[in-house]
């Protein structure tokens, strides 16, 4: 937690909202009680401001106003070139969440329920037309979980979304009488006709997608609101067949193993940023996207770069106001300014309070800067028309999705596709994916082929379809292969809670997914092979009540080195004085492998003061696994010489002085010590906390040099899932830490410092949220650790033997 006035001026925010951007100006145009809660904004083809005036959503008992929504016209009255006068454009709808202006000078609105487009015919300013476009069929009513998220593409089709709907089964049918039907699988968003003819799905595995739009080149864009215990919420760019990773079957809170927020599972897409708390709206602005966040009272603008044939985007705030700014729909008007609504206060239920505010540019717009397509972007598109099997082995997301929906353009081909034939396993892969999106049955998509697959990313995607059809016949199978104990820690927990779920099958159940029941079983189970019991206590807590010290040391000593790896290390995480009695025992024996002593050795580190007389002797052995381990544990940081190393942002000379002689297992070490402070944030092969990202696999995604250069300068490149937020308090104080989404007793907020202790934050007394410019990872680590730490360190992480 850092103190003190950074970055910041030590005064309360002013009034109105600050903007941030010195090109531009913020202006107040209406308030309360002219408007009040305002969502969606749209500009109609006289230049009419139409926007949504929700007196619905949450209504309490005592509330005073119209029973029903109303769309209310902002309008110039007398010609003066300000407008200066309301009036009601159409009323009557409950739940409503979005507008957009059609070409044709129509407007389209979309409530929890339905979508339909608007006519003012004789152009009197009162909607006298309404025609549908879809409607959903559900028992789910929540009031924003519904449609939402109107835009419209180049050709002038329809683009809209669906979020959670809290799992309930439904049937979204459109005008010409097609429906899609589903249940459980999360967000999605779909296109049609302008009339609401020709419905189809275009990606799935988002939440919420309240706000899209499309950018110059075609690139659509989407803001998925509502992350839970998977922060934050995401701006993504969606491409035909996408799957984004969430689903509601598998609870609220995000991170059960059968849910992906940032293409943490096999076939699943990355998003393009985080974003801000609740983001209601994104609009294309001159190059980069705007963005409304209702929850951190802000509006962001998000620089875009490519990324091979994606684009990643780069937050810097734009306007930024207290607890009672609630910025929700944006247009840009006919004028160039934009237009946003402001719900004003947090209470989610209506209150009367509104305002509407127009962010305009001082001298001009800027002029324009495109993004143009990537040479990868451009040979996406073409692979999205294509039927080739070659490009799903590429290791750009991007392009193995488009060449995926190039073999969903041909159905019949793709289900007479011989299995055997495919060369690699990321085909393999991509055909099972491309089969599901054409609805393919079990048999027809090789399931039992795929779920005895060589590649284990086949066999997940495998696992991934059993559990969420509730394909029952193939528990047994994944029984099997579970108790085999041949699962690596990437596939171990997506069997377990895919056996969990086929045993529950609970839409929306427990977010625990019975982990911790079920762990617990197979780590004491009696006929469990040793290897499952091994991955079973990896995954549990270290201190979880199975885990007794007793059984922890009998397993320690039995014939199996999984099982005695498993039962060391956690009794080297568990930091008691029981604990640490039966390490000492264990560093000294000589029946043990000398990598096991060492397990043991660093767990001793917490109580130096105690064990240093037993270190000092080790550190005289004969072994050298066990003289470095002991060398290690009763080192403390201030003993580390620093000097002559490089600058830290030389990567390449930190390369050369590295040993080149490193072990994984010190690396281990190395990973969960107080020193290096690793595990305080991040996981490792189940070990650790999830505030950072899970590192299991960042060997996989990363090369050598760049996780070396995100342990010298962590600040150099931020994750968008963890960028983490400065707060000012009205008492002058400026704190620091990453948000965890979470509220305490009174409604504190939650949030994490760069030792990993938490720290709660009233939010009444937070004047300003900025994002970080620097990591919450500790930026002093290469001083803590030696170079042989460092070298160990980062063969772990880079996944090297």
């Amino acid at each position: 937690m850092l103190l003190g006035a950074v970055g910041f001026a030590t005064t309360a925010a002013a009034e109105p909202p600050r903007v941030l951007d010195d090109r531009m100006q913020l202006e107040m145009i209406a308030e309360s009680p002219a408007i009040v809660t305002p969502i969606g904004v749209a500009f109609d083809a006289q230049g009419r401001l139409l926007v949504i005036e929700s007196q619905t959503h949450h209504r309490k008992e005592d509330y005073v106003g119209p029973e029903k929504d109303r769309i209310r016209a902002f309008v110039d009255s007398n010609g003066d070139g300000k407008r200066d006068a309301w009036s009601t454009f159409y009323e009557g709808t409950t739940f409503t969440m979005s507008l957009a202006a059609a070409t044709d000078g129509s407007i389209y609105v979309a409530t929890r329920m339905e979508i339909f487009r608007l006519r003012d015919t004789n152009n009197d300013g009162v909607a006298d037309e309404k025609t549908p476009i879809a409607h959903l069929e559900t028992k789910g009513n929540y009031p924003h979980n519904g449609l939402a998220g109107l835009t419209f593409a180049p050709d002038g089709t329809l683009i809209f979304g669906m979020g959670e709907n809290l799992g309930a089964p439904f049937a979204l049918v459109a005008a010409d009488g097609t429906q899609i039907t589903g249940g459980g699988e999360g967000g999605c968003v779909y296109q049609c006709e302008a009339d609401g003819s020709k419905l189809r799905k275009i990606a799935t595995g988002v939440w919420n997608p309240f706000g899209m739009c499309y950018d110059p080149e075609d690139r659509l864009f989407c803001v998925d609101n509502d992350p839970d215990g998977r922060p934050p919420c995401r701006l993504l760019e969606i491409v035909p067949t996408g799957d984004y990773g969430y689903q509601f079957r598998y609870g609220r809170s995000g991170v059960h193993p059968l849910q992906a927020w940032d293409a943490e599972l096999p076939g699943t897409l990355p998003m393009a940023a985080g974003t801000g708390e609740a983001p209601c709206a994104v609009l294309y602005d001159h190059g980069s996207l705007l963005v409304t966040s209702w929850g951190d009272h802000r509006i962001e603008r998000y620089a875009l770069e490519h990324s091979g044939a994606t684009v990643r985007g780069r937050m810097s705030p734009v306007v930024v106001g207290d607890e009672n700014f609630r910025p929700t729909g944006m247009v840009e008007g006919p004028d160039g300014a934009y237009y946003f609504a402001d719900w004003v206060d947090r209470s989610y239920p209506v209150h009367g309070k509104g305002r509407l505010w127009k962010l305009s540019w001082k001298n001009g717009p800027p002029k324009e800067v495109r993004l143009t397509l990537s040479d990868a972007e451009q040979e996406a598109r073409k692979l999205a028309g294509k039927f080739d099997f070659k490009p799903l082995d590429s290791k750009d997301l991007f392009l193995r999705q488009a060449a995926i929906a190039g073999l969903t353009k041909q159905p019949a081909r793709l289900l007479g596709v011989d299995w055997d034939t495919l060369p690699t396993g990321q085909q393999r892969l991509g055909v099972l994916q491309a089969l599901r999106w054409i609805g393919a049955t079990p048999d027809e998509a090789h399931l039992d082929e795929a779920l005895a697959d060589e590649d284990e990313a086949v066999r997940i995607e495998a696992v991934r379809w059993i559990a969420d059809e509730q394909l029952k016949p193939y528990e047994a199978e994944l029984q099997k292969q579970l108790a085999a104990g041949k699962l690596s820690a990437r596939a171990f927990p997506v069997y377990l809670a895919a056996i969990a779920w086929l045993q529950s099958g609970k839409v929306g159940g427990n977010s625990e997914w019975l982990s911790q029941k079920l762990l617990s079983d197979a780590a004491t189970s009696s006929t469990a092979s040793p290897e499952t019991r091994a991955m079973a206590i990896q995954l549990l807590p270290p201190n979880h009540a199975s885990l007794k010290t007793d059984k922890l040391t009998e397993w320690a000593h039995q014939d199996n080195p999984a099982l005695q790896k498993a039962a060391i290390q956690t009794l080297a995480l568990q930091h008691t004085p029981e604990a640490n009695d039966q390490l000492a025992k264990l560093a000294e024996d000589r029946q043990l492998s000398p990598q096991l002593q060492a397990d043991a050795i660093s767990g001793l580190a917490s109580d130096q003061e105690k064990y240093g007389p037993l270190l000092t002797k080790l550190a005289s052995d004969d072994n050298p696994t066990i003289v470095t381990a002991a060398q290690r544990a009763a080192r403390n940081g201030d003993k580390i010489d620093a000097a002559n190393r490089p600058p830290l942002d030389n990567v390449d000379a930190w390369l050369s002085q590295l040993p080149q002689e490193t072990s994984r297992a010190a690396g281990w070490r190395v990973f969960t010590s107080d020193r290096a402070m690793c595990s305080r944030c991040h996981t490792f092969d189940g070990r650790g906390a999830k505030v950072g990202p899970d590192l299991t696999h960042i060997g996989a995604r990363t090369d050598r040099r760049r996780i070396l250069q995100s342990i010298l300068e962590p600040s150099k490149e931020i994750a968008p899932m963890f960028v983490a937020e400065m707060l000012l308090l009205d008492d002058g104080r400026v704190l620091s830490g990453f948000p965890l989404h979470q509220l305490v007793e009174d409604k504190r907020e939650l949030f994490v410092d760069a030792t990993g202790k938490t720290f709660e934050v009233d939010p009444d007394l937070i004047v300003e949220r900025r994002a970080a410019e620097k990591s919450i990872m500790p930026e002093g680590l290469p001083g803590q650790l030696t170079l042989d730490e460092v070298a160990d360190l980062l063969t772990l992480l880079s996944g090297d033997q």
